[in-house]
């Protein structure tokens, strides 16, 4: 969209209803545009950042759970969920220093597997029978 080019438009002196007709822009989006303010949450989202950024820089190694429960437990600062603190680490490109490391598992079966004939056998009357066989 050219709204930026509107007001330039706008400070060489052309009307406002020939730009956007130029343009073909509507003139509610251009003043929804011209009007429009942050929302609440996005504002408390930009506060948090800079605290974020600051823990996260004296503790490198913390991940957004251990800098959501720093906040929790720190009087003197907002308390952030760790879904807030993940999303706005991202934002922010930041992450803990410290890594999941992975584990190969360990359970090795040496013995060989059984067969499975249950899953085999097509007429299972003939599995009734041989039941009935063993228990008389």
């Amino acid at each position: 969209m050219g709204l930026p080019l509107v007001n330039q438009f706008l400070a060489q002196g052309y009307a406002l209803v020939r730009i956007l007709s130029a343009l073909k822009i509507k003139s509610s989006t251009y003043y929804n545009w011209h009007h429009w303010q942050p929302s609440r949450q996005e504002k408390r989202r930009e506060s948090l950042k800079p605290y974020i950024l600051d823990v996260w820089k004296t503790f490198k190694f913390y991940g957004y759970r251990r800098i959501a429960a720093y906040s929790h437990l720190n009087n003197d600062c907002p308390k952030i969920s760790e879904y807030m603190t993940l999303k706005l680490m991202r934002k922010l490109g930041i992450r803990s220093r410290m890594q999941k490391r992975y584990r190969k598992p360990k359970n090795v079966v040496t013995v060989d597997q059984k067969l499975n004939l249950i899953r085999h056998l097509h007429d299972l009357s003939v599995f009734g029978k041989q039941i009935s066989l063993i228990f008389s």
